[in-house]
């Protein structure tokens, strides 16, 4: 892992977009940083620079996405990225650019959002990949929030590796301050942090998020991840 001021020129890079659960193309990724890939489709760059544009394309107005918020959640990609960058599932990251707020990832095509909505077929043991990494992130004592089809994708040895590692939060403290989540969250994920219920001394609980996105919300091939929230809250 490098880190370095080198101002990489990104003005071609080509913004990253999903399939929707119902296999509309063109859905924003996430919420947080804009996701750019190079011209090659072999790196691919979170930007964290608050006055990118990829953020403010649905949702022009967005108050409390300000600078103290975005570089909160670059720092904790960061922090993540070190914390897990022993394990095989972690993201290859080729370069962070401290000055920029940017990251960039060693990446393989497609990621699986892509390749579920493209009838591409992923390694027989997808499954049992997707169930390591969040076991293996929660046994250490984290809550891996980003757990999407499209925070995923294999490289040429069909290993997963997972990125957006922002949406880490630690199990004994899953709790963050309201204006960082205010910040990132777009208007139609409202309900999502409303799902955490009451604040407690201004903080959202994300393990309450946690919780709700394996029950109810994660879709890989149109179910739900709660076959994984057994294991972690019933086993």
């Amino acid at each position: 892992m490098r880190y370095g001021n080198k101002n990489v020129q990104i003005d071609n890079w080509t913004p990253v977009y999903k399939f929707d659960d119902t296999g509309k193309p063109g859905c924003m990724t996430q919420q947080t940083y804009e996701p750019l890939l190079n011209p090659e489709g072999n790196v691919y760059c979170a930007n964290y620079d608050w006055k990118n544009q990829y953020q403010r394309i649905w949702q022009p107005d967005r108050v409390g996405y300000i600078e103290e918020v975005v570089d909160y959640f670059f720092f904790k990609e960061v922090e993540y990225a070190h914390r897990f960058s022993n394990r095989a599932w972690a993201p290859e990251i080729l370069e962070i650019d401290i000055a920029s707020k940017r990251i960039f990832y060693k990446w393989y095509g497609k990621s699986c959002n892509e390749m579920i909505h493209t009838n591409t077929p992923m390694p027989f043991d997808w499954q049992s990949q997707l169930k390591t990494i969040m076991l293996d992130a929660y046994r250490t004592g984290v809550y891996k929030l980003t757990m999407y089809p499209h925070c995923h994708y294999f490289d040429q040895y069909g290993e997963m590796h997972t990125i957006d590692m922002y949406g880490c939060v630690k199990v004994a403290d899953p709790f963050i301050d309201a204006k960082y989540m205010d910040g990132i969250i777009h208007s139609t994920a409202q309900f999502r942090l409303d799902e955490t219920g009451e604040l407690v001394d201004g903080r959202y609980n994300l393990g309450e998020m946690f919780k709700q996105s394996l029950g109810k919300h994660v879709k890989w091939y149109g179910k739900n991840m709660d076959w994984i929230y057994k294991e972690i809250f019933n086993g």
